[in-house]
């Protein structure tokens, strides 16, 4: 928020119960609450008409405060200059981001990704109530103690209230839409539009149309294109389909967080392209940052993968690059890393080829607007998704059943390989306590209990589940530096949790899994090349692979461990290696917008792909042949899938 000063001679001492203790702005107040909370109180024209006032208000009471500095109260408060309606909403206690970029420049790529999806999270909440912001802005989004939030909720709906509205000016033009400027009132699309003007600013100090003067920046947003220079190559993509100059092409918000967070696609617009190898993070790695993670935002990291789940990540942030020591070749470890290999032929493999049963079952996802095509023998299916509508309802499969049952809300759920167990992890942290934790909730008799993990500013993400489901892998992040900070087991039947700090740090954007003999492996980039460590119990690596390019999510091994998958080193193909050689041992070809999601068994990878409608998960052989549609996802209502692979 804006620095406190003095109330002035004419300013309010009380607004209905609320009493008025500083002054943020014109007409903007800092006041204490009978609760003694603290909140900010605006008061707005006194021409606002009191119905459609009220009707502007009343959806802002049921929108959820993940991201956004919740709306308490309004009304009407009648003083010298008449009945003048007010805003109440929470006061949050930090900068702005455009003061933060003033005083502490540009953000970096890992901390912009996470900016773009806590604001895109509010954006979502706001308009699954029915409502926009319609004014978003730098100086509507706020850096808490707990994140991003996005504030001044409510505004250009409770001014298009007014009398005099069709006489009102924007304030700031460089933030606004085409539509917005030209008179039309504000809807989600000018959201979407706002929103990809911010994301600029936060990357370059500076609206993509600022032109210096009023007239020459509007006359830049309705003709000219905008300045995209600054952006990293993983958010470029989405800040460009915002800012159509068109309205009707621009995603909807909702599609726009799936695309950020590596959600499974529901709409037709294309992902961002994947990070450029080679490409350093532009932020110092022991630079200490705003906190940005979010509370709803992380839903980033609610696609998820475990003993096999599966997590897809939408164009990953850029990684951070960090040191790298020299690698043990000691007694002991796992093997001495190795040179690279000429490709093999596709006619080498490692495992009988597995046939793919034809779908027998369709079952459809109440609200989600997604089915599922699955047959009893599949080695893979959906075990478990979270609705991203609130109050983003958990939902995990009955043990042998088609069924799914909500079993907790705003955590998310990875389902056990034995199909019993559900490990929830919460997406907003530290609500209640210093410490993140991990909940075990038990579906045959519904009993639970909570595993403490790690403390603040420490936190869990991407839990995977071991083959016998006997532990639980966490990567550890570390919010404040924004990098990785190790890995989390729990073992499950002692409820107890080591925390493993590794020999290298890096980003906490390439999650661990559990390698085939039950090590920990994790992706790395060093600022020039992407591969995969290994890690022994003491956090120390053990070997390294460092030609094979960018493992994605947590399921790069092959349900026997024999292959890996990564993207290749040269990007748009997937590289199949033998795990124990290193040899590579397919390539296939893949369109720009195709995300890996996993595999389906040991020879068949599952791709998820757009089409014109939403999109499709598909089983593909290793010649990049479709075979079979596993999931089909539809333009609008959308959920968080994550697929188990099932013991036996």
């Amino acid at each position: 928020m804006p620095d406190i000063s003095p109330v002035r001679a004419g300013d309010p001492e009380r607004v209905d119960e609320y009493q008025i203790v500083g002054r943020l702005g014109e007409d903007v107040y800092l006041a204490t609450a009978p609760s003694g909370d603290r909140v900010v109180v605006r008061l707005l024209p006194a021409d606002v008409s009191p119905e459609r006032f009220r009707e502007a208000m009343e959806p802002l009471r049921e929108i959820p405060a993940f991201c956004t500095a919740q709306v308490l109260d309004s009304g009407l408060n009648g003083g010298a200059d008449g009945d003048r309606p007010y805003i109440v909403s929470e006061y949050v206690d930090g900068p702005t981001l455009e003061e933060a970029v003033a005083s502490e420049g540009v953000l970096g790529a890992a901390a912009l990704h996470r900016l773009a999806v806590g604001t895109m999270t509010a954006l979502v909440a706001l308009h699954q109530a029915g409502t926009v912001h319609g004014d978003l802005r730098p100086g509507a989004v706020v850096f808490g103690p707990d994140g991003p939030r996005v504030i001044d909720l409510g505004m250009a709906r409770a001014l298009e209230a007014t009398a005099s509205s069709t006489t009102r000016k924007v304030d700031v033009p460089a933030y606004s839409s085409p539509e917005r400027l030209l008179g039309t009132s504000p809807g989600p699309e000018g959201d979407l539009f706002s929103w990809g003007a911010t994301m600029v600013f936060a990357a370059s100090g500076r609206s993509p149309f600022d032109a210096g003067t009023m007239s020459g920046t509007v006359n830049r947003i309705v003709n000219d294109e905008p300045d995209l220079g600054a952006l990293p190559d993983d958010l470029r993509g989405l800040v460009t389909a915002c800012l159509a100059k068109d309205p009707a092409p621009r995603p909807t918000a909702s599609d726009a967080l799936l695309r950020l967070v590596g959600g499974f696609l529901t709409s037709d617009q294309a992902p961002p392209d994947p990070p450029v190898p080679g490409t350093p993070s532009t932020r110092p790695l022991g630079r200490r940052a705003r906190p940005v993670l979010l509370v709803a935002g992380a839903l980033a990291v609610a696609l998820v993968s475990g003993g096999a789940v599966y997590l897809a990540l939408s164009g990953d942030p850029e990684p951070v690059a960090a040191p790298r020591p020299a690698r043990s070749t000691a007694p002991g470890a796992l093997a001495p890393a190795f040179t690279p290999q000429p490709q093999l032929s596709p006619n080498v493999t490692t495992a009988p080829w597995e046939p793919v049963e034809k779908a027998t079952k369709d079952i459809e996802l109440p609200g989600t607007g997604i089915t599922l095509h699955e047959n009893p023998k599949d080695p893979v299916k959906l075990g478990g998704y979270v609705n991203i509508k609130a109050p983003f309802a958990s939902f995990a499969r009955e043990k042998g059943k088609e069924t799914f049952k909500q079993v907790a809300s705003t955590l998310q759920p990875v389902l056990s390989p034995q199909g019993d167990l559900v490990a929830l992890n919460p997406i907003g942290k530290f609500a209640d306590s210093s410490f993140d934790f991990l909940r075990i909730h038990d579906l045959r008799n519904g009993t639970q209990f909570d595993v403490p993990t790690v403390e603040r500013p420490l936190e869990g993400q991407y839990p995977v589940w071991s083959k016998d489901g006997s532990k639980i892998l966490l990567s550890v992040r570390d919010k404040d530096k924004e990098r990785s900070d190790g890995f989390v087991v729990v073992d499950v039947a002692a409820r107890r949790a080591t925390h493993v700090r590794t020999e290298s740090v890096g980003s906490d954007t390439l999650p661990a899994t559990f390698a085939p003999d039950g090590s920990v492996a994790r992706g790395y980039y060093d600022g020039k090349s992407h591969g995969v460590d290994f890690y022994g119990p003491n956090g120390q690596a053990t070997r390294t692979m460092h030609w094979v390019g960018q493992p994605r999510n947590t399921t790069w091994f092959s349900p026997s461990g024999a292959l890996f998958a990564t993207i290749c080193p040269k990007g748009n193909t997937v590289c199949v290696w033998d795990t124990v050689s290193g040899h590579r041992r397919y390539t296939m070809d893949i369109k720009e917008e195709t995300r890996f999601v996993g595999w389906f068994n040991n020879n068949h990878l599952l791709l998820q792909n757009a089409v014109k409608k939403g999109s499709k998960i598909e089983v593909f052989d290793l010649y990049g042949k479709s075979v079979r549609v596993l999931a089909d996802l539809k333009k609008g209502d959308t959920a968080l899938l994550s697929f188990t692979v099932t013991a036996g």
